[in-house]
């Protein structure tokens, strides 16, 4: 329902019967384009069709349409395909066919056309494909607004003269014939631009078009000009034939048609088809651009759809949204159904009246309106968007300019998605892939080692490389990630940094997707591999890089050359454990103790059995719960030998690893310190021996022998200071 206000009934009424009244124009012409030839004869019923068309689209898309204020018309981008394909119908029909079969053959295909681009914008709405428009980049849409208006300059020249202007008829224009048909349009249009600009009032768009009819007039009568002068000289719109001859019996027409003549128009309909949806979706994200306003452009699809049927049911053509009409409501400062409704009532009225009252009309003042549309869209896009957007930008917005004033609409907008994709793809080139480029000294696993295979991982963390990957991998990244790896690796035999390069470990956590040229960059570096005597390390791969490095050749058994890992944690514990094997550390043999370290902290071997009279000792098997996540706090476990995994349990059974003790850490210190409950489960990996030492035995030892507790708590504190060092090296790491 329409709520009609007060206030904007004015407004309303003069925007919608200056737009109706070029709706009309606009209809007349597009009639007159399709039905010419041997077709004119029909003239007249063409005009019904296309008003038809006007009153019924228009006031649907006014009605039911997401935004108020929008103005719909049979299409200016459709109307020269329909006229080829009428006279592509007049060519093929046999001499001697009777006129009236030929009117009802090409009657027929025009709503046969309609009704299908009707079927085919509601099923584009009804399935919500309406979005995909928003991924159209902002410089074609912005190209294509300055396309419509150089198109609409181009257009008010040909209403002017007569004749559309090209590069070889430019010349032409500058004769003192066509100069007086054309330069009053263009100071008319300059005249509604400062106008607009200085009085910004509803009421100065119809004032000035009034003044300028007017004007127009009275300066022909100066110069000697009669009405019947100007009317042969073709200044004026002049007499167009009567719309009394359409009728709505479309469907009693289409049973006198040659429809195997229409099935040929096959693939002039399927143009029409993907013109239709393409410049209805432009034409509204350019009415959200120049409004400033989201639409819902699967409700506009959707309405426009039922309203092509309905207008081919009833003999009309095809129409939809307008963007230059809206534009220029927008100009006027009117944002109300009203204007779509009256503009639509307009058009019934001359549909039943007939357009006798448009013959005075001067055909500058009209290409003047148009020329002023048009040069809004120019000044905005090609004056003011030089300083507000990126040359690369603005220079894709020049070539589709150049492209649709050539050759039109649905090839400006190729050209314009090809560059900025090309523009995209260099850009992106730019961007590192990885986003982080570490060594195992600078991140490590969530493994807690005895102090000695920690100070080696330090010492020679430099053999092992991590490379964080981000985005989706093509060609140029992912050639570059290669030339970046063999770089750090150096030549066979080569060194970086002083130390060999042994492991690379690669996170894919943060990349989208690869193509096939980066699954072979990474071929080419498993060969680098094998001759460096490298390991290559895949963490966090999803299924779709999985399968396309499957393809690539990474398959069967996983060797000494590539592996992969569920996640970076466990690549770099496998990364780790292999350079610690490397480095000699025997597999499987006694580690450091935290006996050993407290007995060097305290510098008294007895000092530690007088400290283990308060612990108790424990043997725990395999995949035993140590510590339960939720559990009091009422003790912390010494490792002497074996592993354990810290893990964090969800409610549904799942668990994620937080951290893998080795032999001679500590377990559940934060949990007795600060007396609270178990924040995770604690699982044993292996056989372990474990001390237990209890609050109350800490209590006691504190009490009875205070130098032995004084050296565990010390140790506690470097403990937990070590693991906050090793956090902030590795957030300092991530952050550089």
């Amino acid at each position: 329902m329409v709520t009609i206000r007060k206030e904007e009934l004015p407004a309303a009424l003069v925007a919608g019967a200056v737009t109706g009244l070029v709706v009309v124009i606009l209809s007349l012409s597009f009639a007159v384009l399709i039905f010419s030839g041997e077709l004119a004869g029909h003239v007249g019923t063409a005009i019904g069709m296309a008003l038809f068309t006007a009153v019924v689209v228009g006031g649907l898309v006014a009605l039911f349409g997401s935004y108020p204020g929008t103005i719909a018309f049979p299409q200016d981008k459709i109307a020269p395909i329909l006229a080829l394909m009428a006279s592509m119908i007049v060519a093929e029909t046999p001499p001697g066919t009777d006129p009236e079969q030929l009117f009802a053959t090409v009657a027929t295909a025009l709503m046969l056309a309609t009704a299908l681009t009707g079927l085919l914008l509601f099923a584009l709405g009804h399935f919500r494909l309406g979005g995909f428009i928003r991924f159209i980049p902002y410089p074609v849409i912005g190209g294509f607004l300055a396309g419509t208006g150089w198109l609409l300059v181009k257009g008010a020249i040909k209403v002017m003269t007569g004749h559309a202007p090209t590069l070889e008829t430019a010349h032409h224009l500058l004769s003192a014939g066509e100069l007086i048909k054309w330069a009053p349009g263009l100071l008319f249009a300059v005249a509604l631009i400062a106008g607009m600009r200085r009085w910004k009032h509803v009421a100065t768009l119809p004032l000035l078009l009034g003044g300028g009819i007017a004007l127009y007039h009275l300066a022909a009568r100066l110069m000697g000009m009669s009405l019947d002068g100007l009317e042969q000289g073709g200044y004026l719109l002049g007499h167009f034939p009567a719309a009394a001859g359409w009728r709505p019996d479309a469907v009693v027409r289409a049973m006198s048609a040659d429809w195997l003549m229409i099935a040929d128009q096959a693939g002039s309909v399927s143009t029409i088809l993907l013109i239709s949806a393409i410049g209805l979706l432009l034409n509204s994200s350019g009415i959200e651009v120049a409004a400033n306003r989201d639409m819902d452009l699967n409700r506009e699809l959707k309405i426009a759809g039922i309203a092509n049927l309905v207008s081919g049911a009833g003999g009309g053509i095809i129409g939809f949204h307008t963007l230059g009409l809206s534009s220029m409501v927008l100009k006027m400062g009117v944002r109300s159904r009203l204007v779509g409704l009256i503009s639509a009532l307009v058009c019934l009225a001359m549909l039943v009246i007939g357009t006798e009252p448009l013959a005075l009309f001067p055909k500058a003042v009209l290409g003047g309106l148009l020329m002023f549309i048009g040069l809004g869209f120019l000044e905005e896009w090609l004056v003011e968007g030089r300083h507000q957007m990126p040359a690369a930008d603005y220079a894709i917005i020049l070539m589709i300019v150049g492209v649709v004033g050539t050759f039109g609409y649905l090839q400006g907008a190729a050209v314009g998605i090809v560059a900025c994709v090309v523009l995209f793809v260099v850009n992106y080139s730019r961007v590192a892939v990885a986003k982080h480029e570490l060594t195992a000294a600078e991140v490590s696993s969530n493994v807690d080692r005895p102090r000695d295979e920690v100070r080696l991982l330090k010492e020679y963390g430099g053999r092992i490389l991590v490379f964080s990957l981000q985005g989706f991998m093509f060609f140029g990244t992912a050639n570059k990630l290669l030339t970046r790896v063999i770089g750090r690796c150096g030549p066979v035999g080569g060194e970086t940094g002083g130390q060999p390069v042994e492991v690379v470990v690669f996170d894919f956590r943060r990349v989208a997707g690869i193509d096939t040229s980066a699954a072979m960059s990474f071929v080419k570096l498993r060969q680098f591999a094998e001759k460096r005597d490298l390991s290559l390390v895949f963490a966090s791969c999803n299924d779709e890089v999985g399968m396309v490095l499957e393809r690539a050749g990474f398959v069967g058994a996983e060797g000494a050359t590539w592996r992969t890992a569920p996640d970076l944690d466990h690549a770099l514990e496998w990364s780790e454990n292999r350079l610690l094997a490397r480095l000699a550390v025997e597999a499987g043999a006694r580690p450091r103790s935290l006996m050993a370290d407290l007995a060097e902290d305290l510098g008294e071997p007895l000092q530690v059995a007088r400290m283990m009279s308060f612990v108790e000792t424990l043997s725990v098997p395999a995949g035993s719960v140590v510590l339960e996540q939720g559990s009091a706090a009422h003790d912390l476990f010494i490792l002497e030998s074996g592993q354990v995994t810290v893990r964090l349990m969800g409610d549904n059974g799942s668990s994620i690893r937080l951290r893998t003790m080795h032999a001679g850490t500590v377990v559940g210190e934060m949990g007795l310190y600060l007396n609270e409950e178990r924040s995770a489960s604690v699982v044993a990996d292996s056989d372990c021996v474990i001390h237990r030492l209890t609050a109350r035995n800490l209590e006691r030892m504190e009490d009875e022998a205070p130098a032995v507790a004084a050296a565990f708590h010390r140790l506690m504190a470097r403990q937990l200071a070590e693991r906050l060092r090793n956090t902030d090296h590795m957030i300092r790491a991530l952050t550089d």
